[in-house]
């Protein structure tokens, strides 16, 4: 046995992204354990409260989204504090750069904009797949952003390019720490393009990718300077989202 197989075999330790129980040798390319597998699929199923389509099936998207003109919100699950599936992982991921449990939601998000017949044909030609920028102070602490680490995964499955559009600037308040008003007026000026945005995403659709959506604010502001920037159109792609309710006055529903 090469001491390769052996460190990988013996060495070195997985866990699982929800409960954080240690996975066997042959489960060394899963996200997670059995169980908690099968609870990830079951938040797969949940009907969006608007449309009455299974989460991954649901197209409704946020007002701030719809009015900055996005073609639909495409997200994996609802996003509950009080699902350990869901909220678990999504904490992994913030705080853990780890291949194996951002393969698997990048394989998610990809099966899901393969079976939408309603967006235009996934060429790499006409795409390019960008994120929503983490703060420039949680990158320093962690040493990574997980959504740029989600789309590079993204676009292997794809087979279509991703490039950084958009930076932080400096200050700003965390999203998650504001309510839905604060979180409007935060974005403003939070974002700036890098060099020579309109030659990468000009004529080109995008596919707008990030860990969560609340209200969509910072989607929404990302949407702003890639329109400017010429871009035809924009794909907003989620692992998880606020859940739909129809007292939810800000959804819309195409």
């Amino acid at each position: 046995m090469r001491f390769s197989e052996f460190a990988s075999r013996f060495l070195l330790v997985r866990k699982c992204a929800s409960c954080g129980e240690l996975l066997p040798y042959e489960s060394k390319d899963e996200a997670f354990c059995g169980e908690c597998r099968i609870k990830w699929d079951v938040e797969k199923t949940r009907e969006c409260g608007v449309c009455g389509r299974s989460v991954c099936e649901c197209v409704c998207m946020t007002k701030a989204l719809s009015d900055a003109g996005a073609i639909c919100h495409r997200k994996a699950v609802f996003y509950s504090s009080s699902r350990p599936a869901v909220h678990n992982t999504l904490m992994f991921i913030k705080h853990n750069k780890n291949p194996r449990v951002t393969a698997f939601l990048a394989s998610q998000l990809a099966a899901i904009l393969r079976s939408d017949k309603d967006i235009p044909e996934l060429c790499a030609d006409n795409y390019v797949i960008t994120f929503v920028p983490r703060g420039r102070r949680a990158v320093i602490e962690k040493g990574f952003d997980q959504s740029e680490l989600l789309v590079r995964a993204l676009s292997e499955k794809l087979g279509i390019p991703w490039a950084i559009t958009l930076r932080r600037k400096r200050g700003g308040r965390e999203q998650k720490k504001l309510n839905a008003s604060q979180r409007v007026r935060n974005v403003k000026g939070l974002f700036e393009p890098v060099a020579a945005l309109e030659e990468t995403v000009g004529g080109k659709r995008i596919i707008l990718v990030d860990d969560i959506v609340t209200t969509g604010a910072s989607m929404a502001a990302c949407i702003s300077y890639l329109t400017r920037a010429g871009a035809r159109e924009t794909v907003c792609l989620s692992v998880a989202s606020t859940e739909n309710t129809k007292s939810n006055k800000k959804l819309s529903c195409n």
